[in-house]
This record gives structure tokens, C-alpha cells and sequence, in this order.
């Protein structure tokens, strides 16, 4: 009988490392190998690209609606809602961050919406206008030609 029972044991031991290694097995990620594979490139989205390539009067133009947004959500909160506010954007936090934290009523939410909304046409429209050939440093072609 103590025969069996150390049988038992022995393929349910087995089993359950087997089970367990497998696991690990299966929910194990490939780690890159850097000598082996291309660097990767990181995923950025569009805008983040334009942000690169705005102008110096995009940017300011940009600054000024974030500026006017942020005055008009604040026109909405309460004194605490403020506070908190005011302390969240010095500490460069995100605005929706923010304004999850901030527990508006449903009237402030639809309002800060609307302005949100039109801060974002607002930036989008700053961002498709084209900058003009003066504002990149592109000189006009002078009328002499270049003799030599």
C-alpha cells in the first residue's frame, strides 16, 4: 500500500512541476537581444511631430490658447476647485489628469467639455495653417545674377 501512495505522490509531483514550469513557460515575454535585433523605433503620434516643427509664432499662438483655456476652466471651479487646480498645473500635471481629480458636478463638466473642445479646434487650426516662407528663414532669389 505505501508503495502506491509514493507512486501517487511521485506522478502528482511530477505533474505539478510540469504544470508549473510550462506556466512560467508559457507567460514568459522574449527579451530583444540588442546585437541581434534593429534598434526600435518608438511610436510617436503626429502632433507630437508637428510640436517639433512649429514655428516660433505657432508656439506663442499655441501658449495664448492654453493660457485662455485655462482661465475659462477656472472661471467654472469653485474656491477649492481652484486650489487645486492652480497647484495641479504648476506641477505640469496633465489637464485631463486634473480635471478627473477635481469631482465637477455635471454642469462644469459639460462646460470644461465645450472648452475643451474648442481649445482643440483652436490648436488644430494653428497647426494646419502653413508657415510662410519668411517665418522658416527662407530668403526671396535676388533679380542679379551671380557673376563670377
Amino acid at each position: 500500500m505505501s508503495i502506491n501512495s509514493i507512486k501517487r505522490l511521485s506522478v502528482f509531483s511530477t505533474i505539478f512541476a510540469f504544470a508549473t514550469i510550462l506556466h512560467g513557460v508559457v507567460l514568459a515575454a522574449p527579451v530583444p537581444n540588442p546585437a541581434t535585433t534593429p534598434a526600435l523605433k518608438t511610436q510617436t503620434s503626429s502632433a507630437s511631430h508637428q510640436i517639433s516643427k512649429l514655428t516660433n509664432q505657432q508656439r506663442l499662438q499655441i501658449q495664448i490658447a492654453r493660457q485662455q483655456r485655462d482661465k475659462d476652466i477656472e472661471a467654472l471651479l469653485n474656491q477649492s476647485q481652484t486650489t487645486k487646480f492652480k497647484a495641479a498645473l504648476q506641477s505640469r500635471q496633465r489637464i485631463r489628469t486634473v480635471l478627473t481629480s477635481l469631482d465637477l458636478n455635471q454642469d462644469q463638466q459639460k462646460k470644461v467639455q465645450s472648452i475643451l473642445q474648442a481649445y482643440n479646434l483652436q490648436v488644430k487650426k494653428i497647426l494646419s495653417s502653413q508657415p510662410t516662407s519668411n517665418s522658416v528663414g527662407i530668403t526671396q532669389p535676388t533679380s542679379q545674377p551671380i557673376t563670377k
